[in-house]
This record gives C-alpha cells, structure tokens and sequence, in this order.
C-alpha cells in the first residue's frame, strides 16, 4: 500500500467566508471552513481512501477501490474539486474540496474498476456535462 495523499482538505475554501467575516453573516461560513481544516483529514493509498474528522480524529470513514461503482465530480477555483463516491451498498462517500484535484483524480481513477472509469469518462464530471 503506497500513499498518494494525506492532508486537511485544500486551504482555498477558507479564503472567501473568511474575508466574508466582514459581515455579520460571515461569521458562520468562516468558522465551520476553518473548522474543516483543523479537523477533516484525507488519506488517499494505492488500496483505501481514508477520511478522519471530529475533535481528535475519533470519527473514521473507510473505503476501498472495489467497492466503487460510480465517481461524479465538480471542480471548484484555485485547482481545487469535489468529489462523490458511489458504493456498492448504495452509500455515498464525499471529499470536499480536494487540493490538486486532477491528479488526485486520475491517481483515484487508476485504482478503480475499468467500467467505473468509463462510466465517468462519459458523464462524471457534473461541471462539464
């Protein structure tokens, strides 16, 4: 098993709602953003894809690449994306705002099934439809 990736997710999404604290109703978007990045962790391997959260890590979502049977993204500014997973027991697996999302896409696509790449390839990507 060989890591590609692990971090907080990209530190752009703060950049707005943080400057929107300016505003009273800023407040709100800017803390949960900064929350995200003291608590949310990826951990992208060539077998699993890890996702810790919560004060201290204690809350842990873990998938491996079989169990994927359908991948729809959307890019956001600065490179970064988002990214749902599909699973086989009909769960959906979310990454928010991952940073150097094409690679960190095509190292995800690389370790999926073949009809799962086609299948995205096809109609995936919901920002370019």
């Amino acid at each position: 098993e060989k890591l590609y990736y692990e971090a907080p997710p990209a530190i752009t999404e703060t950049i707005v709602p943080t400057i929107s604290i300016l505003t009273v109703v800023g407040i709100v978007p800017a803390a949960a953003a900064w929350a995200r990045q003291a608590w949310v962790r990826y951990k992208i391997t060539t077998r699993r894809i890890r996702v810790t959260s919560g004060l201290q890590g204690k809350d842990m979502a873990e998938i491996v690449y079989p169990d994927i049977i359908e991948v729809r993204t959307v890019k956001r500014l600065f490179g970064d994306g988002d990214m749902v997973l599909f699973l086989r027991d009909g769960a959906k697996f979310e990454l928010r705002n991952i940073p150097e999302f094409d690679e960190a896409l095509e190292f995800i696509l690389k370790q999926c099934d073949k009809d799962v790449v086609e299948a995205y390839r096809a109609k995936g990507d919901v920002t370019n439809p």
